[in-house]
């Protein structure tokens, strides 16, 4: 019975019993620790393991483990757990390479591997499974998927995720990039330098002296009919109702240029955008500016802007046509495609149309619109970081 109400006065340090009160009187603690300071302070008081036990509502063993910790190690250590060894590693290094190299490869180039492009969790476990015995590893025929998850994740490998890159960056680009910003900076010094004549004459004689148009193609228009009508909005129902099934009726392309003094859009639309497409384009250029106008032209790197059919036409146009070309991968760098997001939000969302036939009619029919109150675009990102390079080129001017 002794053994039941032993009591084990324990010496504590100033110190020690200052910083338990601490640890009992914290409302950050970790309960457990709160739970083995008060015990330890009621030992020193006097009370028994029993006691102290039946007082915070614990388990007489635990007391006893507990204080019996303290009793040999110190305060610390009756606070703390004691270290534990802990689950020995299950893959060891010649596994985990192995496992690596697998999510490192493309599932469909392995050696009866899955039919995917990407791994999936489940997809390289069972693979792992059932090829480990080919390679010595007998050990992973019954492997975890978590296991190779937490694996790959300490390794930072995500074989099932896409990330893209451009392999090779445009050796000219700075070149290119500072070629079509100095025509808009071009731009800006004809503008500012026109709206100091008072004459109007005097000011399009100015302007006039040559065009320049951002020009490129917006393929791949489609043509979608509604297999069923609309609903429109209705009072507590303010929104279009449409049924998800509809019709396709083909693509068209739009190939279009912006001169970027007025803000004239000019424009046609085509089945395609060949060679052939875009010198149609370039003859409706010419027969809009009068003759002795240079039509600067900032277009993209598609074939058909070089082609040899493209060529053998501006042959016959000498000096009428100068093209800068963006560098490859920056076509923001050209201002038509602000125009065609403004298109794409507002034009073409969300349209419907019976046929080709009316998807051109409805196109044409809003560029008309447009360019009854042309909107002038201009760049004015970092302009002025060019404004020196700008003023060497008039010397040469």
């Amino acid at each position: 019975m002794a053994g039941r109400t032993r009591k084990f006065n324990p010496v504590l340090s100033e110190q020690d019993k200052v910083a338990l009160e601490k640890i009992v009187s914290s409302r950050t603690e970790e309960i457990r620790k709160v739970q083995r300071a008060k015990m330890i302070l009621l030992a020193a008081s006097g009370s028994s393991n029993t006691d102290i036990a039946n007082n915070l509502g614990i388990s007489r063993p635990v007391v006893n483990k507990i204080i019996k910790r303290f009793s040999s190690a110190g305060v610390q250590a009756a606070l703390e757990d004691a270290a534990r060894p802990g689950r020995p590693k299950e893959l060891d290094a010649e596994q985990q390479t192995w496992i690596i190299s697998l999510a490192c490869s493309k599932p469909r180039e392995l050696p009866d591997g899955p039919a995917l492009e990407l791994w999936t969790l489940s997809a390289l476990t069972n693979y792992v499974r059932s090829h480990c015995k080919e390679h010595g590893f007998d050990r992973l025929e019954s492997v975890a998927a978590s296991t190779i998850w937490y694996l790959l994740n300490d390794s930072e490998i995500k074989p099932h995720r896409i990330r893209y890159y451009l392999e090779k960056k445009d050796e000219q680009f700075e070149a290119k990039a500072k070629e079509v910003l100095l025509l808009y900076k071009k731009i800006e010094w004809i503008t500012q330098l026109a709206k100091k004549y008072d004459d109007p004459e005097e000011e399009i004689t100015l302007v006039n002296q040559e065009v320049f148009i951002s020009y490129d193609e917006k393929p791949g228009i489609q043509a979608v009919e509604n297999k069923h009508k609309d609903r429109t909005p209705k009072l507590g129902k303010g929104f279009v109702r449409r049924d998800y099934e509809y019709i396709r009726h083909g693509t068209v392309s739009l190939l279009a240029g912006i001169d970027l003094l007025t803000g004239m859009v000019h424009s046609i639309v085509c089945e395609s955008h060949k060679s052939s497409d875009f010198i149609d384009f370039l003859k409706m250029l010419d027969k809009t500016y009068p003759e002795g106008i240079v039509i600067n032209i900032i277009l993209d790197n598609h074939s058909a802007h070089r082609s040899k059919e493209t060529m053998n036409y501006l042959a016959t146009q000498p000096n009428r046509f100068k093209f800068t070309f963006t560098p490859k991968h920056a076509s923001w760098l050209n201002l038509i495609e602000s125009f065609f997001g403004k298109m794409a939000r507002t034009c073409l969302k969300g349209l419907r149309v019976r046929s080709k036939e009316e998807l051109v009619n409805h196109i044409n029919r809003w560029i008309m619109q447009v360019n009854a109150e042309p909107v002038v675009y201009r760049w004015k990102w970092k302009l002025e970081d060019i404004e020196s390079a700008f003023t060497l080129s008039l010397i040469h001017i």
